[in-house]
């Protein structure tokens, strides 16, 4: 698959791993000396993402909206950690920047650069209507500067429980900096495909929507929420979530199943 936008200022190519093609392209580029990042993932079926436990709901970067401490969505820090702010309680609305208001237009679901989950309000109507288990909601708005914070038509989706640590057997997901709490500073590096274990044990208390007990990302926090970059839980969530943003239309999202383990 190639996509190609008037204004890119790169080009997306996608192949599968023994596609004599791939050889010739990373020759071609070799020679040319142009440079690229591979990315690397597993592709799974319909009835595969059916059979899954659990899978991992990965953001739309196309509709990622600014969101979060920096915009004035207040935490409680009490329980978090004081060195990375890992496990930060969202106490408030979710409050989004007035110039990304643009990208929500003609969506059903966007994203925070702190994998936050946002659905327009018809959306959150039927997900509470499914009787999904793990789910609560809270509003978004985003702030004008004279007319303050006015209330949008989306909801943010939360989830109320969380997974205990993964198995050390999870690959492609790496301690890039790892702090002294174990819970924040894991990477996934794009060169290796995401492989997210569990042991069978860890499935006792699943509900329809969970977030990870490790945060991803990068992190800076120095006491100050308003100034502070999380880290953040990946979102796992079953099937039955993903079948409702698929017939809800929603595209765009990356679903990869977990692994589970017996140990």
């Amino acid at each position: 698959m190639v996509e190609i936008n008037d204004d890119a200022i790169f080009t997306i190519v996608t192949l599968n791993e023994g596609d004599e093609r791939l050889r010739r392209l990373l020759l071609i580029l070799n020679e040319r000396g142009v440079s690229w990042l591979e990315r690397r993932y597993d592709c799974f079926t319909d009835e595969e993402l059916e059979a899954a436990p659990l899978l991992i709901m990965s953001y739309d970067v196309n509709a990622r909206v600014f969101g979060g401490p920096r915009m004035g969505t207040t935490y409680d820090m009490s329980d978090a950690c004081k060195r990375c702010g890992a496990g930060a309680r969202q106490t408030s609305a979710m409050i989004i920047d007035v110039e990304d208001l643009h990208k929500l237009e003609g969506r059903r679901a966007a994203t925070t650069p702190y994998d936050d989950v946002l659905v327009d309000e018809n959306l959150a109507a039927v997900l509470a209507e499914s009787g999904a288990t793990g789910l609560s909601f809270r509003g978004v708005f985003t702030a004008f500067e004279k007319r303050g914070h006015i209330q949008l038509p989306w909801r943010q989706l939360c989830a109320t429980h969380t997974m205990p640590p993964m198995s050390p057997r999870s690959t492609g997901i790496v301690p890039d900096d790892l702090c002294c709490c174990s819970r924040s500073g894991f990477d996934t590096p794009t060169e290796i495909p995401t492989r997210l274990v569990y042991r069978a044990a860890d499935f006792a208390e699943i509900r329809d929507i969970n977030v990870t007990w490790e945060w991803f990302g990068d992190t800076h926090y120095e006491g100050d929420v308003g100034d502070a970059l999380f880290a953040y839980p990946r979102f796992l969530v079953t099937p039955k979530v993903r079948r409702i943003f698929r017939d809800a239309g929603v595209t765009g999202f990356d679903w990869l199943p977990i692994r589970v383990v017996d140990e």
